[in-house]
């Protein structure tokens, strides 16, 4: 079927549209986790947690862990066939010698090898989450948060669980969906996509992990995050809906015109 040329240049508006916002400047630093300092190569937990003479570190440039359990990962491979250095894992006294991911977990997409395993287990001092300062913002403007991210278990572990991120810019907080995953299983992975509003020049961008039930633990597995300005949710949409309006009733307009002549 041919398509009429003022519905291509109307598709054309609206792409142009699109194109301009997916070449908007990604704020996040360091959205894949692949820099750390100094250089880490092994699964290793990060943030403020310290126990059994083990004290994690805030390794990951640009970002900072709480005091929770929170595990860099190198890749899927090392994940779920080498024991992390953590508190529970290789360098603590109490080495479960599981304190790795399933092997139902697989690469993150897009390339990246590197992500973050967060534990949803609500237990204070366990549950965890991950932390960005963002710097130069404009009050009022709307930002687009995206990432890749899924549910998995500790081979520590076993249990049905349910997991989801409680996603914060400043004092704004949304939720993921929630992912349900069965025993050793992982729920592949997901593209999350959030939209926020700057309220101050500086706030902290941060991903709470959020599981249950307490003891299993759920882990969400995260990468690739990103953030860009963007025009308020309904106005794309207004948008492209106006231009398609247009252009039927221009062709309508044609139309008559031929029929008349």
């Amino acid at each position: 079927m041919r398509i009429p040329a003022v519905l291509c240049a109307t598709a054309l508006a609206v792409s142009t549209v699109g194109l301009a916002h997916a070449n908007s400047i990604n704020l996040i630093q360091n959205g894949n986790f692949a820099s750390t300092s100094p250089t880490t190569t092994a699964p290793t937990e990060f943030g403020t947690g310290s126990l059994n003479g083990f004290t994690a570190s805030q390794f990951i440039t640009n970002w900072s862990g709480n005091n929770g359990y929170e595990i860099w990962y190198p890749s899927a491979s090392a994940a779920t066939t080498q024991d992390a250095y953590s508190e529970w894992g290789l360098g603590s006294t109490q080495n479960t010698g599981n304190e790795k991911l399933y092997t139902t977990l697989t690469a993150p997409p897009g390339g990246t090898s590197t992500f973050v395993g967060l534990d949803g287990d609500q237990t204070s001092g366990v549950q965890s989450s991950i932390a960005q300062t963002l710097n130069d913002l404009t009050i009022g403007q709307g930002y687009l948060v995206t990432f890749n991210w899924g549910g998995s278990q500790l081979q520590s572990r076993t249990g049905n669980t349910s997991e989801y991120l409680a996603v914060s810019l400043g004092s704004q907080t949304l939720d993921t969906q929630t992912l349900w995953n069965t025993s050793g299983g992982f729920t592949g992975w997901k593209t999350g996509s959030l939209y926020f509003t700057a309220n101050a020049p500086s706030e902290t961008l941060s991903f709470l992990s959020v599981g249950d039930p307490t003891g299993y633990p759920p882990v969400a597995v995260l990468t690739n995050v990103s953030m860009v300005q963007a025009p308020e949710p309904g106005a794309l949409a207004l948008l492209g809906g106006g231009l398609l309006a247009l252009g039927f009733a221009l062709i309508q307009r044609r139309r008559a015109q031929q029929d008349r002549a």
